[in-house]
């Protein structure tokens, strides 16, 4: 099975972040049992996706390119560069702040 992007979203101050956020959903919720989501994700500089907790399921960001300020599940504050791997497990959560001078670009899964 070869997948390309289906759905691209723009938002913005999602999770009640600020700026622009750019989703490419490349999986759908029930194409692959137990992955919700398969997905590129843009967060344009200066931009951050606001701290929100994962009730129903976990998330991985992998970086793959930018820099970042990932605050974890118990708000400390972590720089992650393009081969980190951020996750946040059921329960727990997350932000994560482009603190770069690009765009910051990293593929989330929601499993």
């Amino acid at each position: 099975m070869i997948l390309k992007p289906s759905e691209v979203t723009h938002f913005d101050n999602l999770h009640s972040g600020t700026g622009s956020v750019i989703i490419e959903k490349i999986l759908q919720p029930g194409t692959v049992d137990g992955l919700d989501l398969f997905a590129k994700v843009t967060v344009e500089v200066g931009a951050n996706i606001g701290y929100h907790e994962h009730t129903d399921d976990s998330e991985g960001y992998y970086i793959l390119s930018g820099e970042a300020e990932f605050m974890d599940s118990d708000q400390s504050v972590r720089k992650a560069w393009p081969g980190d791997l951020c996750l946040i497990v059921k329960g727990e959560s997350h932000g994560i702040v482009n603190i770069g001078k690009a765009p910051l670009i990293f593929l989330a899964v929601v499993f």
